[in-house]
C-alpha cells in the first residue's frame, strides 16, 4: 500500500482524493497547512509554490490542489480567483455577470502539485459545465457551485451533488475524470 500527505483544509477535496487514490491502493493523509498563495492567472506558477511552501512547512512530500475557473465570454474571468470573488459575490452576483451572454460555459482547471524536495510534478484536469439561469442547491461557502452544473453531473449542480452526501460524492468521483485520476497512476509507479 502507498500513502501520500494531501495539504488542504476543505473536506469536500479530500474525500475526493481518499476516494480516487483508493482505488489505486493508495492512502491519503490530510496535513493541516495555512499557505499564503501568490497572485496571478496563470494557475500552475500558483500550484508549484504552493507545493513547495508545504513542503518547507511540513518537511514531508506532499500534494495541494488549486482549482481556476474559466468563463470564456468573460475572458477567463475569475480565472484563480474564484476563492476571493466566493468571498466577495453571492449567487446572484455570478448571475448579473451572465445577464444577456449566450455562451454560459465555465471550465473547471483542476490542478494538483506533487513535491518532495526533489521531484515537482504538476497535474491538470479540464471539467467543462455551464452557468445556470437560477441558483440551486445550497453552498453559502462557495456560491458559485449553486449556479454551476458540470457536464458529467445529470443536470445537477455542484451543490446538489454534495448535498447527496458523502457516498453519492464518492461515487461520482470513481468514475468522473479528474486530475488525482493522473496522480494516482503517475504515483503508483514513481512510489515502488
Amino acid at each position: 500500500m502507498h500513502s501520500v500527505y494531501f495539504a488542504t483544509t476543505n473536506k469536500e477535496k479530500l474525500l475526493i482524493a481518499q476516494t480516487v487514490c483508493s482505488k489505486f491502493e493508495i492512502t491519503v493523509e490530510q496535513a493541516s497547512a495555512d499557505i499564503d498563495e501568490i497572485q496571478g492567472e496563470d494557475p500552475v506558477p500558483i500550484v508549484k509554490d504552493k507545493a513547495r511552501r508545504a513542503y518547507e512547512l511540513l518537511a514531508k512530500p506532499i500534494v495541494v490542489s488549486d482549482d481556476s475557473w474559466d468563463i470564456p465570454a468573460l475572458n477567463g474571468f475569475p480565472g484563480p480567483y474564484m476563492k476571493s470573488i466566493n468571498s466577495w459575490f453571492k449567487s446572484d452576483d455570478f448571475l448579473r455577470l451572465m445577464e444577456g451572454i449566450e455562451d454560459r460555459t465555465i471550465i473547471l482547471h483542476q490542478m494538483l502539485a506533487y513535491y518532495d524536495g526533489d521531484t515537482m510534478k504538476v497535474f491538470k484536469n479540464d471539467i467543462k459545465g455551464k452557468v445556470i439561469d437560477k441558483p440551486r442547491g445550497k453552498n453559502e461557502k462557495s456560491p458559485n457551485m449553486t449556479v454551476t452544473e458540470l457536464d458529467n453531473d445529470n443536470g445537477k449542480t455542484i451543490a446538489e451533488v454534495f448535498e447527496q452526501g458523502e457516498k453519492a460524492v464518492a461515487e461520482r468521483y470513481l468514475t468522473l475524470p479528474d486530475a488525482w485520476h493522473l496522480f494516482a497512476v503517475w504515483y503508483k509507479s514513481f512510489s515502488r
